[in-house]
């Protein structure tokens, strides 16, 4: 094969596969679809397998929902963001495609470390020459005082740096749970290469979990709630003394936080409140 022609075949193919995934986000970006299964609060989604017997690895996907928490809810509507042509996958991104992509915080916090101070150098370079003993203890006695005040300024960093992390990962927390998920409909080697499924074929890839059309249900779609006296950033107490007790409660452990999905069935509507340590991060609610 010369490579004209290699080139001439690569080229070919590069420009088969951004037409294919073109024809994707034509038929599906900005589309509202309405999801049927709760999807995991965090950019590795939901792992389906193409001709997978069955498709979704529910192993790995229950252990992300314990850890991540839920993002998306069965039964929420949402628009699809990205449809993206990979490799060995198709990444379908719901709701701007969970947290953790690029530029989302990583929750890390760093104070650095407190440096010794030129005379703390000084001295520990003086004593070494120094003959006089009786000077020689002044100089150890004010470089271990140095010393001291030094390791209690990065005691106090490191107290800090503790309390910086609680709060970041609170709001990391929270930012999950309004960052959307994906589907990652993975594929054999080479196939992608060879041949990007048609948008129909990726409608029956996730028909089991996504509802393509009359993406409207029956009942009002959940909305975010701006006229009731609850309101995010409210602690729970204050949410039960105004809703009364909830009709249902769902509790799992985020780390070091927990989350409660409490549910309140009235007539005519149903409201769900998330909490994160007792704080209320996300309500909604449907008309039933």
């Amino acid at each position: 094969m010369s490579t004209k022609f290699f080139v001439l075949l690569l080229f070919t193919a590069v420009c088969l596969l951004a037409q294919s995934e073109s024809a994707l986000r034509q038929a599906f970006e900005g589309k509202t679809v309405l999801i049927k299964i709760d999807m995991p609060a965090t950019n590795d989604g939901v792992d389906l397998q193409y001709r997978g017997e069955p498709p979704l690895d529910f192993r790995s996907y229950s252990q992300r929902v314990k850890r991540f928490g839920v993002a998306l809810r069965n039964g929420d509507s949402v628009m699809v963001t990205t449809v993206r042509v990979k490799s060995k996958n198709i990444e379908f991104q719901l709701g701007g495609g969970g947290y953790g992509t690029f530029g989302d915080d990583s929750g890390n916090v760093s104070l650095g470390t407190v440096s010794k101070s030129r005379r703390e150098t000084d001295l520990e370079r003086d004593i070494r020459t120094e003959t006089d003993s009786r000077r020689r203890d002044q100089m150890s006695r004010e470089l271990s005082r140095l010393a001291s005040e030094r390791n209690r300024e990065d005691s106090i960093r490191r107290s800090r740096e503790q309390e910086l992390s609680i709060e970041k990962k609170r709001d990391i927390e929270v930012k999950r749970l309004q960052a959307g998920s994906r589907f990652n409909i993975h594929f054999p080697d080479n196939f992608l290469k060879e041949s990007v499924p048609t948008p129909a074929a990726v409608r029956a890839m996730l028909a089991e979990y996504v509802e393509f059309d009359g993406a409207e249900p029956a009942r009002e779609p959940a909305r975010t709630v701006s006229s009731s006296a609850v309101r995010k950033g409210m602690l729970s107490d204050e949410v039960y003394r105004i809703l009364g007790d909830p009709s249902n409660q769902d509790r799992a452990n985020l780390g070091a936080f927990e989350q409660i999905t409490a549910t309140w069935v009235q007539s005519g509507s149903l409201t769900r409140v998330i909490f994160i340590n007792e704080v209320a991060v996300k309500i909604t609610v449907e008309s039933r």
